[in-house]
């Protein structure tokens, strides 16, 4: 997963309407401050109007605002704004027709993709934009990791317990039920 480009550009002009609550701030305005190119702002006020992060007034007068309070406003609500899922792999949609890839079912390193969708998406959910634009924190990953030391322990058993002593039963699944 990387972060697009237009997702970073969504991100400095919602710190623009962040740090300006109780005001309209016009396109033109939010380019100049946040060293976006215009016709990226104009698809990105769009895609934000569209997920309801953001509300647009049209007119002399108009621009945009936030339409939810700040805190409320997560990582992941913005990256799936923009560029929607968020995907390590491409395993619901590798197979032909962009059916899921036939392998999925038997394949041993779904699992871990999709363990580290979740840890992820768990991680852009639980930091918001308050956090960081208003407080300046950044949280930290809440989970320990262990370093595997050898393929030895990668046998399917051992690494299930891994995964279950790191992220808990409720991470823990069989290949193929990526959610």
């Amino acid at each position: 997963m990387e972060v697009s480009r237009k997702t970073d550009y969504a991100l400095r002009i919602l710190s623009i309407l962040v740090k300006n609550p109780d005001k309209v701030i016009s396109v033109r305005d939010a380019v100049q401050a946040s060293d976006v190119p215009y016709s990226f702002a104009r698809v990105i006020q769009h895609d934000l109007v569209r997920s309801h992060i953001v509300s647009s007034m049209r007119g002399a007068q108009g621009g945009m605002s936030l339409a939810v309070d700040p805190k409320e406003i997560t990582l992941l609500d913005v990256v799936e704004a923009i560029q929607g899922p968020i995907l390590i792999a491409g395993c619901e949609s590798a197979g032909p027709d962009n059916t899921p890839c036939p392998r999925k079912a038997s394949c041993s390193f779904n699992p871990v993709w999709c363990n580290a969708e979740k840890i992820l998406r768990s991680y852009f959910a639980s930091v918001t934009l308050s956090q960081i634009v208003e407080e300046g924190l950044v949280p930290e990953l809440s989970g320990s990791f262990r370093v595997v030391k050898s393929e030895k322990s990668l046998r399917p058993d051992k690494l299930k317990k891994q995964v279950t002593d790191t992220l808990g039963n409720a991470h823990t699944q069989t290949a193929g039920q990526c959610e």
